[in-house]
């Protein structure tokens, strides 16, 4: 079996919330048709940049529903069902399936507790017998675990495709990249280095600021693809550009639904205790915003 089901560029999407902090079903779908606008693959949901993990169940779900509904014909959806809760990412793996989504995903279970190797696989193991759909390891920092011996085994399981990679050691991600003969799903999650991840090997890449730049991230990836590496290096600067921008403000989900409002779209503020712009600030972003060129500000 072919595990390379995603490729190009996967925005990992906002969770849009009314302002009593429930699922603003309206706006989603808002976001899903801008982001559609571009020749993006599909999404990356409830994630971080969703705030998965700390929002209810029944959010994640509802979340989920409507980007399955939205990208039926125009693209997959990953949804990351992680929780601090195992049973919760039981109960979230199967609602999955159930709906239609194309692959499921984790990070590792809660790392409060350091688990052993053997406990973390079986929890992979679970979530793909649970759901009986293609899972995608998130790797990341707090992993406590060495990402290419680990990818090594988690591949031994039945539906486990790859790994979306969000790790700044790209001599370890091309050693990843050749794990099962190659026949491996590596997906880019530093959005600042997209350009090295594909270098080194990723089919794609997942990020939160894809949600502001898609059609640069899709232009820096078509050219890579296209051999235009001059093009794509000099796309990935302009895009570092934005990315640091953001990080002279409060958090970046904050910053995404800050854009997205200046867009035309309240996609609401970022759960509880994530704090609100002020009007200041956010003529001040959008200034700086428009100055580095990115569209629809």
């Amino acid at each position: 079996m072919n595990n390379k089901l995603f490729t190009g560029i996967l925005p990992a999407i906002i969770t849009p919330f009314h302002d009593d902090g429930t699922f603003n079903r309206r706006a989603a779908e808002e976001v899903i048709d801008y982001e559609y606008r571009f020749p993006i693959k599909g999404f990356y949901i409830n994630g971080a940049t969703g705030e998965g993990p700390i929002i209810s169940e029944k959010t994640r779900m509802e979340m989920a529903e409507t980007a399955v509904e939205k990208s039926k014909g125009r693209g997959k959806i990953i949804n990351h069902i992680g929780a601090p809760d195992s049973n919760s990412a039981f109960r979230l793996a199967k609602h999955a399936a159930e709906i239609g989504c194309d692959a499921i995903s984790s990070v590792l279970p809660n790392f409060y507790f350091k688990y052993t190797s053997a406990q973390i696989l079986d929890y992979y193991k679970r979530i793909a017998d649970i759901s009986g759909l293609p899972v995608v390891v998130y790797a990341n920092g707090l992993m406590n675990q060495n990402p290419v011996d680990f990818m090594e085994e988690v591949m031994k399981i039945d539906g486990v495709i790859g790994v979306k990679y969000t790790i700044f050691n790209y001599y370890d991600m091309h050693r990843i990249c050749e794990l099962n003969g190659g026949n491996i799903n590596v997906l880019n999650g530093p959005d600042e280095m997209l350009i090295c991840g594909l270098t080194m090997g990723a089919d794609g890449g997942i990020g939160t600021t894809y949600n502001i730049m898609p059609g640069w991230y899709c232009e820096l990836y078509d050219a890579f693809r296209a051999g235009k590496f001059e093009k794509a290096r000099e796309i990935q600067f302009r895009i570092n550009h934005v990315i640091d921008i953001i990080r002279r403000y409060p958090t970046s989900i904050p910053f995404v639904k800050e854009v997205f409002r200046l867009r035309g779209i309240d996609a609401g503020h970022s759960a509880y205790p994530a704090r609100v712009y002020t009007a200041e600030e956010s003529a001040a972003m959008r200034w700086e915003l428009v100055e580095a060129g990115v569209p629809d500000v």
